[in-house]
């Protein structure tokens, strides 16, 4: 069996929903967050689809993982509606996009909607691992301060 470190048991308990129009794509992401530990995934081809995940009150999304191009509602337009949702504003959320495309313009666009990781593809495996525990050390961290500065 396994050695399950707590960064493990942790992960194995988040949702991540992974939101890309290529069924390779999301299972590749898929067989990469399980080699870390995570074991509960949601997926989507599409920001349309995806958004049903985030306004349904009783399923838990830790962690968004979008693509930027997609048919119906893409990456940016999910961002800006997770980001003007009253009670999901504050799921970490991880762009993913192509090397083809306008990255730079990309880049700042995601950043003004308040896009906490960005990933170019194709990636390597510790790429994707590294902005991960990034972004959930990054809320982790914030949900803390707010709680000390709410007398918590």
């Amino acid at each position: 069996m396994k050695d399950l470190n707590a960064s493990t048991v942790k992960a194995a308990h988040l949702v991540v929903l992974i939101v890309d129009d290529d069924p390779m794509i999301r299972q590749i992401i898929v067989q990469n967050l399980k080699t870390i530990g995570f074991q509960k995934f949601l997926e989507a081809p599409n920001g349309t689809d995806a958004h049903k995940f985030v306004l349904d009150p009783l399923q838990r999304v830790d962690l968004i993982i979008c693509d930027w191009e997609m048919p119906k509602t893409d990456g940016l337009t999910f961002l800006r509606a997770v980001r003007s949702h009253r009670t999901r504003s504050d799921i970490p959320f991880i762009m993913v996009t192509s090397q083809v495309s306008q990255e730079r313009m990309k880049i700042t666009k995601a950043a003004q909607h308040e896009v906490n990781a960005y990933i170019v593809k194709p990636f390597r495996a510790e790429v994707l691992r590294q902005k991960v525990f990034q972004v959930l050390f990054e809320a982790m961290e914030k949900t803390v301060t707010e709680k000390k500065a709410a007398g918590r």
